[in-house]
């Protein structure tokens, strides 16, 4: 089976997989993976670029909030044309924002454009490796070694456990993640 295929098919059990997560379950299971990614994120410094949730995605609002409050400067990002690197502004909670081109809402494009130290990923499926796949259309692929020919950056994929794969086929543009956080604990990607 080619790889795109794969990919495909391990996308569908993921996503399929996410969905059953529901009420008072993706409630517990978002609060713990959100304390799990906190206590990894407060040993960091620099911006942190979030995002809003897309489809059924684990939400990061608690994170946002912890952070804000712990006096971190955030940033989401403005989805670009297809092709091209994500556009990260600043925003705080509270901040309004505008439904960008996949009617996902991002900041203003008056906001600040920001270059973050620290991104939060939320992949569809991951591994062990670090390796994670998306929807498909390589926003983060791009951006990180983006951000990293000017600065560290450090990625926390961030997850429910259930989109977690025992092997994602990889290519040459693919680019691991250095830990994952979901509701059962911090993956922490040996050699990262």
């Amino acid at each position: 089976m080619a790889s795109t295929d794969n990919k495909t098919l391990l996308r569908q059990k993921a996503m399929a997989a996410r969905a059953e997560i529901r009420g008072h379950q993706r409630q517990v299971a978002t609060a713990r993976a959100a304390h799990h990614a906190f206590n990894r994120l407060k040993y960091t410094s620099g911006v942190v670029g979030l995002y809003e949730a897309f489809r059924d995605e684990i939400h990061p609002g608690e994170i946002a909030e912890r952070l804000a409050q712990s006096g971190r400067k955030l940033a989401l990002p403005s989805t670009p044309k297809i092709g091209q690197p994500l556009i990260f502004r600043a925003w705080a909670p509270g901040d309004p924002l505008v439904l960008g081109r996949m009617k996902i809402p991002e900041p203003s494009p008056e906001a600040e454009e920001v270059h973050p130290q620290v991104l939060l990923v939320p992949p569809v499926a991951f591994d062990r490796r670090g390796y994670r796949i998306g929807y498909g259309a390589g926003f983060y692929d791009r951006t990180i070694p983006q951000l990293r020919a000017m600065h560290p950056v450090f990625t926390l994929g961030y997850a429910f456990a259930c989109q977690e794969v025992d092997h994602l086929p990889a290519e040459h543009h693919d680019v691991p993640l250095d830990a994952i956080a979901t509701e059962n604990e911090i993956i922490t990607i040996s050699g990262r």
